[in-house]
């Protein structure tokens, strides 16, 4: 059932996608960081419930019954293709829709540390995970891409064990 993998992952990152330019429009990733900092986390959850999908969809396919490798392969099939996909989404976004995205959020981030009275190692610490997970970086989007992808597999260990079922037998 890896074309089942294939399609849901495409769709998943196609709502993503949407997703991502609603934001845009919306300025939640320019101007409105606000709101921003909540929703840029619909793709991820999003990719965790089609994971879960992607997997019980594998599972009734094979007639209700499914053992861990079957889950766990289109999980992992599902969760390459998303993450591949969403890590190039980033960089096209960061690099040339919103180039300005981690200033913007760099400010944003050092104005809630200076409201709450962060201590300088505090500020120094919090920026330099930032510049790695936001920095527009080689390293900032190949940590995008591993982050993602190991929750990924987690999710579909534990959703495989989950969704497991012997065949019945006549």
């Amino acid at each position: 059932m890896k074309n089942a993998a294939l399609k849901i992952a495409l769709f998943t990152l196609g709502v993503s996608v949407i997703w991502i330019l609603f934001e845009h429009l919306m300025g939640w990733n320019t101007t409105n960081h606000e709101i921003g900092q909540y929703s840029r986390m619909m793709p991820m959850i999003l990719f965790w419930i089609m994971l879960v999908v992607c997997i019980w969809y594998v599972r009734r396919g094979h007639g209700n019954s499914l053992t861990f490798k079957e889950g766990f392969q289109s999980g992992l099939v599902m969760t390459l293709i998303y993450c591949l996909g969403f890590t190039i989404v980033i960089i096209l976004y960061q690099q040339f829709l919103n180039p300005e995205y981690y200033q913007t959020l760099k400010e944003f981030t050092m104005q809630q540390l200076q409201s709450k009275g962060a201590s300088q190692s505090e500020i120094d610490s919090a920026m330099k995970k930032l510049k790695m997970e936001a920095g527009g970086t080689v390293w900032s989007y190949l940590w995008l891409f591993i982050s993602f992808s190991l929750f990924g597999i987690g999710i579909t260990a534990i959703a495989s064990t989950i969704l497991m079922r012997k065949p019945k037998t006549v």
